[in-house]
């Protein structure tokens, strides 16, 4: 099957960029494939953390063609001509923020044209900072689809209810196993080591976490904040130093290299996510990657990736029940199986969800 892959790719940064360049290598396993991705991915208001490009030296992907420019449409009929002259079985474009409704709606208009099959790839079904005016512009760009993709069965649910003409297919996101693997071991600061891992946004609950943690602050526990915050970190800062935990948390607000995530993602214990909402989680599986256990909330595809094995999946917004589940963490004994991950990354591959992306 020839097919065209749209999305971004290192040397963009975040969860998006490195699932679209696993996908990309799965494709090629089977496929006739051909990846496009941006000249630029967003207008520079839009990343108020700086650079939406890893900072260190890192190549671009030789076999893909960096050629969409998402800020000048007028630049995007030289796109499709290229994505023409390719005569691709299948088109695969990827939907995670509303920002992306208008050049949804012209692919697939593009797609109508050609008379080429389109999948779109759902990493979002709702803005995690919602508004009406989002909801309709989402429904513009996925209310016609005539197949979606997503990673959580939740999500299959509620589409299926917004758009029940779709067809609608579902695998959740498999290890993210081309990461390095780690090149020295951190120093252990106590016996529990937790990592809070990724871009900081208020969905993700860190607020949560840090009031659990000082509801069981006399356990033997250190925690690793690693990752940027847009809005700044004074609210968590002060919730640390008034919960008497400055001594047990650590705070990196920068971004993370890929090999320094290895190293931290080695030393962890356990990666916690305690968020108010989701879809996949790219963090969830790199956990699984480094073959480490999660303490998440049980929303969206952490509820069909975090098995009884796993990890622990707790009520969200409920600060008792995380600190309970972290108490049980820091307890130590059997709380998880080492098997049940393995078993979760032998089941869960790119290869099969490659394979459920193209199936009709």
């Amino acid at each position: 099957m020839r097919i065209v892959l749209i999305g971004p790719v290192p040397p963009y940064r975040g969860g998006i960029a490195q699932y679209t360049a696993q996908l990309h290598q799965a494709l090629a396993e089977s496929d006739d494939r051909f990846t496009i991705s941006f000249s630029r991915q967003f207008p520079a208001f839009m990343y108020p953390g700086g650079s939406d490009k890893e900072p260190e030296p890192r190549a671009y992907l030789p076999d893909v063609e960096y050629i969409v420019d998402s800020v000048n449409p007028f630049t995007w009929p030289a796109v499709g001509r290229r994505i023409r002259s390719l005569n691709p079985d299948l088109i695969v474009v990827q939907w995670w923020h509303v920002y992306w409704a208008p050049f949804i709606i012209w692919v697939k208009r593009l797609a109508r044209r050609c008379g080429k099959r389109l999948v779109v790839i759902c990493h979002n079904v709702d803005d995690h900072e919602s508004a009406g005016w989002k909801v309709k512009l989402r429904n513009l760009a996925l209310g016609d689809c005539k197949e979606l993709f997503v990673h959580s069965s939740r999500h299959r649910e509620s589409l299926g209810e917004m758009f029940p003409a779709a067809s609608i297919r579902m695998h959740p996101i498999p290890a993210y196993d081309a990461f390095p693997a780690p090149d020295h071991e951190l120093p252990r600061r106590a016996r529990t080591e937790l990592l809070f891992f990724g871009l900081i946004r208020p969905y993700k609950g860190l607020d949560i976490l840090l009031h659990a943690l000082a509801r069981i602050a006399d356990r033997d526990f250190h925690l690793t904040i690693a990752g940027e915050s847009w809005d700044g970190v004074s609210a968590y800062e002060r919730i640390i130093s008034e919960s008497g935990i400055s001594e047990k948390v650590d705070m990196v607000n920068a971004y993370v290299s890929n090999q320094s995530a290895a190293n931290l993602f080695a030393r962890a214990d356990a990666i916690v996510l305690p968020y108010r909402s989701a879809s996949g989680s790219a963090v969830a599986a790199l956990a699984f990657n480094y073959h480490k256990p999660v303490v998440a909330s049980e929303v969206g595809g952490f509820v069909d990736t975090v098995l009884p094995g796993t990890g622990i999946l707790v009520e969200a917004e409920n600060v008792d029940a995380l600190a309970g589940a972290l108490s049980r963490v820091m307890d130590g004994g059997k709380w998880y199986e080492p098997d049940a991950i393995a078993a979760t990354n032998e089941r869960l591959t790119w290869r099969s969800l490659a394979s459920e992306l193209k199936r009709r």
